[in-house]
Parts: structure tokens; sequence; C-alpha cells
């Protein structure tokens, strides 16, 4: 029996083997990683150490843009190839049509955004939001086999360096693919430090009056070498950003998190969690978000960023 780790971004490999050591200190088995894309596996180095006992890897052309039809068919060679038992996926908007495609053809259980694995009586219980990350279920997996989708963030990337995995490179025969991909076009997006990707955050709740005052979020974050985000309801009810900080949308784990105008309702607080050091702006003493944070600042974020700002420019110039 094994476990495969499988991510669409070579960085997530780390969280997602400490979530597959919580199965294999339960089950037992060897970790496997599976590795698509040429561009991936020319990082392949950066996770050869992580504690995977192999890493199976697919390079072909044909495999360099998402294909969920030809990606499931190269992974689900591989799960049959080597008796695997679960598959660990980072939960992403391809990678829940890709699961979706594995769980028929392998007849298993899916569970997609987890934000906690726990092994009681022999039993495994899988912990996502729901409601918009107002409350969360527990599930118990009964199935042979599952597919489990891991929230970015939510499990301390792997750092220890373990002994090297034997890399394995395979083939995939195309041919019989039913589905062609004739064209890809990325997702427009502003440019700038991607969130889950960022050292540093600053990030916008109800607290700000209007869209143009985003302004003062993307300033501060572009001084910082940053990226910025708002909270659900300004980006789902109000539409000012693509998508938000919280555990229903981007987890983030930045050295450091800004919070302005932001009150500290769980659906944020859970996607923030995995943050080095938080600070707080909140006009209310009693908001929330001063419960999670390092330091907190009570006052004005219209008073206080500008002044920040000015501060950082002096700092920087000088």
């Amino acid at each position: 029996m094994s476990i495969m780790i499988y991510a669409d971004k070579i960085d997530l490999y780390s969280e997602l083997i400490n979530a597959g050591n919580i199965l294999r200190e339960a089950f037992g088995g060897d970790i496997l990683g599976i590795v698509i894309g040429e561009n991936n596996v020319k990082s392949i180095d950066r996770i050869r150490k992580i504690g995977l006992s192999k890493i199976i890897t697919f390079s072909a052309n044909e495999l360099n843009e998402f294909n969920p039809v030809l990606y499931a068919e190269t992974i689900k060679n591989t799960l049959e190839e080597f008796d695997v038992r679960y598959v660990l996926m980072n939960s992403s908007y391809k990678n829940k049509i890709l699961s979706g495609l594995l769980s028929s053809f392998m007849n298993s259980a899916l569970v997609v955004d987890v934000i906690r694995l726990n092994v009681e009586d022999n039993k495994l219980l899988a912990e996502r939001p729901v409601y918009s990350g107002k409350a969360s279920a527990k599930e118990e997996i009964n199935a042979d086999k599952a597919i489990l989708l891991i929230k970015s963030g939510v499990f301390t990337p792997m750092t220890e360096e373990k002994t090297e995995a034997e890399i394995i490179e395979k083939l995939i025969d195309t041919s019989k693919v039913s589905l062609e991909l004739l064209e890809f076009s990325p997702k427009v997006v502003e440019e700038g430090v991607k969130l889950d990707e960022a050292d540093v955050v600053v990030g916008g709740g109800r607290g700000l009056r209007k869209k143009e005052d985003l302004k003062l979020l993307k300033e501060l974050a572009s001084i910082l070498g940053g990226a910025w985000g708002v909270t659900r309801p300004l980006a789902a009810d109000y539409g000012w950003a693509p998508e938000w900080i919280g555990i229903s949308g981007a987890s983030i784990n930045p050295k450091l998190y800004i919070a302005t105008g932001i009150s500290g309702q769980p659906q944020h607080t859970s996607g923030i969690r995995g943050s080095k050091v938080i600070v707080a702006i909140n006009m209310d003493s009693e908001a929330p978000i001063f419960k999670f944070a390092d330091y907190g600042i009570v006052g004005d974020l219209y008073q206080i960023i500008p002044k920040l700002i000015e501060k950082l420019k002096e700092i920087k110039e000088g």
C-alpha cells in the first residue's frame, strides 16, 4: 500500500508530505510523488529530500499545459502500478476537476478543501470548511481508497532533509486520449506578487469605505514587496477583487500579515493561521481579529496607513 502526492506547483509538495506523514504513521506504506510537466520536472531537486521514497516523473510536451483527461490517465496508470490507497493533492481549481475524474476511475472517496486530518480508532477523519467557512464538517472515510485535496497553507512545509528519493522517469501514450487541448489562455490577473507566494500580505476588510481605497493596500504592499488581498465580502459580494483571503478562498502563510479594517470572522482567520506575524489595525478594540494578532493598533486605517506608508518611504529613502 502506498500514498501518492501530486501538486500542480512544485513548492506545495513540502506541505503535502506532512499531511502524508499522518497517513503513513497510522497505516504504513511509502509516500510517493508524481511530477507532471517539463517545468515542474526541471525543479525536481527542490523536493528530492523531503521524505518521498520515489518520485515518478512525466515530461512529455503534451503535458506542459493542463489537460484534465490526459493528466487523469497519467496519474491513474501510476496509481495502479504502485498500489496506491491514498492520493493527496493541493486543493486548487484544476485539481478539483482532475480529482473528480480520478475518483470515478478509481471508484474512490473524494474530499476537497481539507484543513485537518486525524486517525481515530484506525479510522481516517478529514475536516473541511462548509457554509463559506462559517462551520466545519468532519467526515469519516470508509472507502478502501480516497483522494484528499488539502488546502494550501494549513500544513507546515517540510524543511528537514531526508534520504534522497529515487527518480523514475515514465512515458505516457497520448494517442488514445479523448480530449485534445486546442488553445490555452492563462487567466489575466493584476501584476504583482501572488497571495500564496508572498512573504508580506496586506489585507483589507469592510473597514474600507469604497473600492478606490484599495490603493492604500496596494501602495503599502508595494513598499513592503508583498501582495494585497481582501476578505470574502469585498470580493464575493462587492466584486472588488477576483479572490479573497480566507478558508474558502486563498489560505496564506506569509512572514508578515497586516489586517486592516478586518473584524476577524472564523472564515477569514482560518485562512491566515499560517502567518508568522499578524498585525491588526481596527477602530473597534473588541474586534475578534485582535485575539489572533501578535500586534494590534486600535485606530482609523485612513489615518494609520498613510502615516505608515510615509514612514516606510522615509526609511527606504534614508
